[in-house]
């Protein structure tokens, strides 16, 4: 799997927050209300909340106890009288501590960066913006996910995948692969990070036996209806 500096991870987090920031302040008031088709119960504004409150709460030692979704369901909910502006405000603020976290323990905090890469483009797609694509916070992000695709793969007992992107070949979960994804970084995302329905997962260009190994490639519940990506 392709090892991550220090510098990689924190610097694709700086980078992803300010792509995002830019991107909200050119939105219209109405579209901080707009609903996040990759998270529905959210809307933009929530999003923010979602990854302000994460950096906030751990930069201030505060992890989770018991169950994550209480934990951000509440981060959520404290902003829910703000304003964007005021989210994104607090998120600046704290951004520079929490990447200074980030960059000394890549090892524990790299799925901090890879959700917000993620994050960026359910973002994006809400509101029909479809540019940053090939950056290389998006090249990072997708080898990242492999990670969490070899956990769920092990933790199933379910064979090895191999996914070829843009060329480099990467052998994940255990034992001999029994199906090969070739993809861009993007399509890796979006299609092994559950932003894709059943059926265009499915058509996402697999060869060899899928059905063996598709319960360790869906992270969490896929989308019911296409995002449209």
């Amino acid at each position: 799997m392709t090892s991550v500096d220090n510098a990689a991870a924190a610097a694709e987090y700086r980078a992803a927050r300010r792509r995002m920031v830019d991107l909200a302040t050119g939105l219209a008031a109405a579209d901080a209300d707009r609903m996040v088709g990759a998270c529905p119960a959210w809307s933009v504004k929530d999003l923010f909340s979602h990854v302000t409150g994460i950096a906030v709460d751990l930069a201030a030692g505060n992890r989770p106890q018991g169950d994550p979704q209480v934990w951000v369901d509440r981060q959520v909910a404290e902003r829910s009288s703000r304003s964007l502006a005021e989210v994104v405000d607090e998120w600046q603020a704290v951004g520079p501590s929490f990447e200074a976290m980030i960059e000394a323990r890549p090892d524990r905090l790299w799925g901090l960066t890879y959700d917000l890469v993620v994050h960026e483009h359910d973002l994006r797609n809400a509101v029909g913006d479809r540019s940053g694509r090939d950056t290389s916070g998006v090249a990072l992000a997708a080898r990242l996910g492999l990670r969490l695709v070899a956990m769920d793969l092990t933790a199933r007992a379910l064979p090895g995948v191999r996914v070829v992107i843009d060329g480099e070949e990467h052998l994940v979960g255990e034992g001999a692969p029994v199906v090969t994804l070739n993809t861009t970084p993007f399509e890796a995302l979006r299609v092994l990070g559950s932003r894709r329905t059943l059926a265009e997962i499915r058509g996402a260009g697999f060869e060899g036996d899928l059905d063996a190994v598709i319960g360790g490639l869906l992270h969490m519940e896929p989308p019911t209806t296409s995002l449209g990506e």
